[in-house]
Parts: C-alpha cells; structure tokens; sequence
C-alpha cells in the first residue's frame, strides 16, 4: 500500500474539529489523525433523508467513545431545492459552531483527490473563477476561520486500500452512487471515463490544481496591493486601476464581490469590467442584490450600501428660498448668494425646483444645456437628481447652489437669495 501524505501541515497543540460521516473517507482521514495523536473534535450530521443514517451515526458514535473522542451530533432539515449546495452551508454553520466552543479555528473534511477532479470538471460545466476552475483549496482562511482538507492529493483508492488494511468500519450511502445530481453524473459518469483513457488522470489534476492555485496566488496579490495601496475609504482610483493586466482587474471586482458575499457570474464580473473601462460612461451604478451597489464615480470606483430612500424615510424637510434687498434680512438662512442683474430681463416670483429635461443655462459667451454642463462638471448622476434650481417666472436658471450662477443678466441691480 502507497504511504498516505497531508496536503496541509498540522500542529499537535492545536484543536481540530472534524466532519465525520461515516463514509470510508471521513472514517479513513478520523483514524489516520487520531493514530498520529492529533487533538480532534468530531461533529456528525444526519440529514434526515436515508434511514441508514441512524446506523452510520452508530459507527461514529462507537468509535468515538472507544477512543474517548468528543462527539457532537446535528440533525439538518433541509429542502430539497439546491439541497446540496444549503446542506453544506448549515454544515459549516454547527462546524463554526462547535469550533467557538472549543475556542478554537481549524475545521477539517475529508475531502480527497477524486473530490478534487469531480469539483474542477463541475466547475468548468458550469462556469466559474480562476479559483473556482482549480477546484478545491487544501487550506483556506474565511471569516476567522481555517479550512483545512489533509486529505486533498490522497485518492479514493488509497482511502480504500487503508481502511481495508486497517479493518476500518464504515458504511457507505448509497445516494452516492444515484445520478440524481450533476456531481453524482460526473462522480459516476465522466470521471471513470477519464480514468479509463488515462491512468494518470488523477495525477493530472493534481498538477493542474497546483499550476491554477500558484497563479491565482500571483494574481491574487496583485489584487491585495492595488486594493491596500489605491484605497481612499474604501473609493478605489479608476485610472490606476485601468493600468493593470485585465487579469487583476477582473480579480479585483471578484474580490471586491466576494468580500461582500455577493453571488456572482462571468457575465456579471465581465461587464462590470467592460464598464469601468468605458469612458463614455463616467457614472454607472450596478445593483449587486438587495443590499449592495457597485458604482463607477468618474475617477473612482467601489461598493457601497444602497441608500435608504429619503422619501421612505420621510425625514428631510423641504427647504425654503427667501429672496431680498437687504442681505441681513435673510442671515438665517443656511445658503445665502448675491445676484447681480438687470431687473428688466427677470419676473420674481422665484421657485425652487429640481432639474427638468430641456434645461438650459445662460452664460456672456452664449448657452448650453445643463445635462451637458453637469457632465462636464463631473457631477454624478445620483447627485444630479437632487441638485435645486432657483428659476424666475420666464424660466431662466438664476442660481445653483455651488455650481452656477447667471451671469448673463447684466450686473446693474442687486439682491440676495437664501435657502433654508
């Protein structure tokens, strides 16, 4: 029998909670660890979908309690809607849960090398990242947490191989074996095809797994110091950005979408990235999902929450425009601006408005449409919507606050507007 090697190391001071099944891999990888004296903590999951679960929840339970192990058991009811993809959330939710505690990080699976090419052949199916096509990471850091999978580069049959050796008792679920998931067709299907027309069709993908790992973790520290060296609370620098390999860049927006646990596509990365890249279109907002916008700002870029709108909130008073002779008269307003004019080519009342389409500003050298002039300001399109206009009955824009003011009116006469 082939010697058994970790793919991670492990520190015998550490705790290590493990995800045993019952299976010949889990059961494999629980007493290759604990002959080795490793500290483990075993957690047990019945899905509440075979009736042979009860009896694999025996197997670990016994085995457990002869080696004086701590044992947790969960029972999860889940849905059969993506029932794979939710059982392995609320997996690693009680995994969490048991590693905090035993005030410890480490999670361990038994995943394994037939794992590994069944994962990479999924993704390509499916469509993914960089780091989805190389499959499966041995040793991977989130949310405070290391998961750790020792047994990543070891096959199937050495697993099997040592637990015949071993007289390891396990049961296998059958479930496995039915092709009623697109992984079980690929488990069953694609890959003992792929090991018929090559025996070294697992060595392979392990080389293949270790070349997408090694540039992902190239690409992934370019993405690291862009993000830490162009960051100005959290608005990144758009022309900095537009020097990198399209690689990093399209990196940087998964990254940026994986940090904020959004779900997200090729399609969705790719005209991001086509976007950023458009001149033509200085402000562009995305609408990631219920919480989250990617948003273009002319010279920056970033992710922001969306902004709970005024109107809901029902909070902010409309402000009121006072207009004048005596500038002392109005001292209480917030805003106040001298106008100079010809009385003659003005008609007060003066309202206070947002913009309208077809708005045009007057200035000495001739017009030009406000659009136009807030583009060339650089003014952002959610900004735009909320700037006020200060107009005489004739329909001529006199003043916007910190942007315009008409100075096309003549400067023979003077009064003051003020906004509350």
């Amino acid at each position: 029998m082939q010697m058994i090697n970790l793919s991670v190391k492990l520190d015998k001071k550490k705790i290590y909670i493990i995800a045993v099944s019952g299976g010949v891999d889990s059961m494999v990888l629980l007493n290759f660890l604990f002959r080795r004296n490793y500290f483990l903590i075993v957690v047990h999951f019945n899905h509440l979908k075979r009736l042979e679960a009860i009896n694999e929840k025996k197997i670990v339970q016994k085995y457990c309690q002869l080696m004086k192990i701590s044992f947790h058991y969960f029972e999860l009811n889940v849905g059969n809607k993506d029932f794979q993809n939710q059982a392995r959330k609320l997996r690693y939710q009680k995994l969490k849960e048991i590693a905090i505690q035993y005030k410890t990080n480490y999670l361990i699976t038994a995943h394994h090398l037939d794992d590994l090419s069944e994962t990479i052949l999924f993704k390509m199916a499916r469509g993914s990242s960089l780091l989805g096509y190389s499959g499966l990471s041995s040793s991977f850091y989130h949310d405070g947490f290391f998961f750790l999978k020792p047994f990543l580069y070891v096959s199937k049959k050495k697993i099997i191989d040592y637990a015949i050796k071993n007289k390891i008792i396990f049961l296998e679920d059958y479930t496995n074996q039915l092709d009623i998931y697109t992984r079980n067709k690929i488990r069953n299907q694609i890959i003992p095809y792929f090991k018929k027309i090559n025996n070294n069709f697992l060595q392979n993908i392990k080389h293949f797994h270790l070349q997408m790992m090694d540039v992902f973790d190239f690409i992934r520290k370019q993405t690291h110091i862009f993000l830490k060296t162009y960051n100005k609370n959290s608005f990144f620098d758009l022309k900095l950005f537009l020097t990198l390999d399209s690689t990093v860049q399209k990196d940087i927006i998964l990254y940026l979408l994986e940090m904020k646990q959004i779900k997200k596509n090729f399609t969705l990365i790719n005209n991001i990235w086509k976007s950023l890249k458009n001149i033509q279109k200085p402000y562009v907002e995305w609408f990631l999902d219920k919480i989250w916008i990617f948003q273009k700002n002319y010279n920056y870029f970033t992710i922001k929450k969306k902004l709970i709108s005024e109107k809901k909130l029902n909070f902010k008073p409309k402000p009121l425009l006072y207009y004048c002779f005596d500038k002392k008269l109005i001292s209480f307003c917030s805003i106040i601006q001298e106008i100079k004019c010809d009385f003659n080519k003005i008609i007060p009342p003066f309202i206070l408005r947002k913009r309208k389409f077809g708005d045009i500003l007057k200035f000495t050298f001739g017009t030009q449409k406000l659009k136009k002039f807030l583009i060339d300001k650089k003014i952002p399109l959610k900004k735009r919507d909320d700037i006020l206009l200060v107009v005489d009955q004739k329909k001529n824009i006199i003043w916007i606050p910190g942007i315009y003011i008409n100075n096309a009116l003549c400067q023979k006469d003077v009064f003051y507007l003020g906004i509350k």
